[in-house]
């Protein structure tokens, strides 16, 4: 009885370890530590007399305890990452060649722009006979000049050649 149990325990573990491999750190620790807890608490309860009962708690505990050895992991290797990011970007900051400012490469932009668009004419008009003081004016035709027109916007592709930020 007790070969099956450790033979069960050890088919646990491995199938714990190898089912391990697309999840975060945390689902890691907290996968291989349910199956180590497992099983531990299995051999610690058929020492006592109950196996299932140890096995459970066992899982139960390990669950707990490899997830949060799992984020504290996380949390560091995060860390690190972040500081390695800043510690690059202040080389490149404090590099010869830029002079401490940003390189940027020449490229194309595209600026929006506005322009009037002169939409004004010249209309015919009727003017009705009139007086003016004492003469007469009679009716004729008159060109007048109507100004309209409307803001026009668009864009245009505009090259920025490389320089300093």
């Amino acid at each position: 009885m007790n070969t099956k149990l450790v033979v069960m325990t050890l088919c646990v573990m491995v199938i714990t370890v190898f089912t391990t491999g697309c999840l975060t750190t945390t689902q890691k620790s907290a996968a291989v530590g349910t199956g180590s807890g497992a099983a531990a608490g299995a051999i610690i309860g058929a020492l006592t007399g109950n196996a299932g009962m140890g096995a459970a708690i066992g899982a139960g505990t390990g669950a707990i305890g490899g997830a949060l050895v799992g984020d504290h992991l996380d949390k560091r290797r995060e860390d690190a990452e972040y500081a390695q990011l800043e510690r690059q970007l202040q080389l490149e900051r404090q590099s010869s060649s830029g002079q401490g400012r940003n390189y940027v490469e020449g490229h194309f932009e595209y600026v929006k722009k506005r322009e009037w668009v002169d939409t004004s004419k010249k209309e015919r008009v009727w003017v009705a006979e009139q007086y003016d003081g004492s003469r007469r004016v009679e009716g004729h035709y008159e060109e007048r000049y109507v100004p309209s027109g409307q803001w026009q916007e668009y864009e245009e592709k505009t090259w920025i050649p490389a320089h300093y930020e």
